[in-house]
């Protein structure tokens, strides 16, 4: 365990791309105190793989863009797509002036970014749960290691809600997510031992929802259904024998996913929140990535968000080491700028299918 200290001058909560990036940024810019709080355990399977061409930008600035070659990521073609129509259209790259996008091995790239952290002076504190603040002072935090380990309590100077899209040091402040939207994922996780794929990513709309699939880096595949809360329970009848109904019943995606000899298969499942908080900031806290703002994974711009607001949270925090009671930036905003844009992409996408306008599933998505 991670030998906690009573007062940090900046506290990470999640240390998620979001939260590994402000402390990279912080410490890049300034000589302050970090600690980065991360519920889960270095390695531990996370979702979300794909980035645009636009990261490697961001990757510069953090100084990391040499370790990011030089490990195993892969370029992606684009994106092959049954959507709106029943023949499959296609985007591709090639145009792009910044080159394809990129289907990371996110295990690699994580560690990175927690190596560079550790590296630049930051202190990570894995497998630790934030439980709430202490006696309703919000930057006295209250911090568990392990399961069985009683809260500890940690001083704040400055404190980053990076916890996701549920955005929980927000709440204790009374500040809740404004929620447009909500689905639900299905994700199977495989190991592929032969693959006859096509290397672009897929994408099919059905009369419940939308199907995806990619191969990744190390030989793996990730395939996902993204749809409403009633139908997980068929998804999971028989140890997830519905999720593989439903994807071999499809007319682009599954018959894809057949071309693929498949092993040690894991699924997983999550809420997704489309929204953003109604206050994103205060003097001495913010919150980043999908605390702040959370997108339907239509927009693919889950991780590449997240490391923005990570080097945005930098300039914040410099500015209030020099001037505390006096912080002036223009990150609000711009992430309500940023959630602006993304509201009307996403209405355009699923403004595209009109081939089920009985559906439930596509009636609440037109309807916004």
């Amino acid at each position: 365990m991670t030998t906690l200290k009573a007062h940090y001058d900046v506290v990470i909560l999640g240390g998620g791309p979001a939260g590994l990036a402000a402390a990279i940024a912080i410490r890049t810019n300034t000589k302050a105190s970090v600690l980065v709080v991360e519920r889960q355990t270095p390695g531990q399977e996370r979702l979300g793989e794909n980035c645009p061409p636009e990261i490697v930008l961001l990757l510069k600035q953090l100084g990391v863009a040499r370790e990011f070659y030089q490990a195993n990521h892969q370029t992606c073609p684009g994106y092959a797509s049954v959507w709106g129509h029943d023949k499959p259209g296609y985007n591709d790259f090639i145009v792009n002036p910044l080159g394809p996008s990129w289907r990371l091995n996110r295990s690699a790239f994580d560690k990175m970014l927690a190596d560079k952290a550790e590296a630049m002076g930051a202190q990570l504190s894995w497998n630790t749960r934030f439980i709430g603040t202490q006696d309703n002072h919000s930057h006295t935090l209250l911090l568990a290691q392990g399961e069985d380990r009683a809260p500890f309590p940690v001083q704040a100077g400055f404190v980053i809600d990076a916890t996701g899209s549920k955005a929980r040091y927000a709440r204790t402040l009374n500040i809740h997510k404004t929620i447009e939207d909500q689905l639900f994922a299905t994700v199977r996780f495989s190991r592929v031992t032969k693959d006859q794929g096509t290397k672009q990513i897929q994408l099919e709309a059905t009369p419940q929802g939308w199907y995806y699939q990619a191969l990744l880096p190390d030989n793996k595949a990730v395939s996902m259904i993204v749809s409403e809360r009633e139908i997980l329970p068929h998804l999971r009848e028989h140890n997830h024998q519905g999720f593989e109904d439903a994807l071999a019943a499809t007319t682009f995606v599954g018959p894809n996913a057949e071309k693929l000899q498949l092993q040690a298969t894991s699924y997983h499942s999550c809420a997704i929140y489309s929204g953003i908080l109604p206050t994103l900031e205060g003097n001495n806290w913010m919150a980043i990535g999908d605390a702040a703002a959370s997108f339907d994974p239509i927009s693919a711009q889950g991780i590449f968000k997240g490391i923005k607001h990570g080097i945005m949270a930098g300039i914040k925090v410099k500015n209030w080491l020099e001037d505390p009671k006096n912080v002036t930036t223009d990150y609000s905003q711009q992430v309500q700028q940023q959630f602006r844009i993304y509201q009307k992409n996403r209405n355009h996408s699923y403004g595209l299918e009109r081939r089920w306008t009985d559906s439930e599933f596509w009636q609440r998505r037109m309807s916004a």
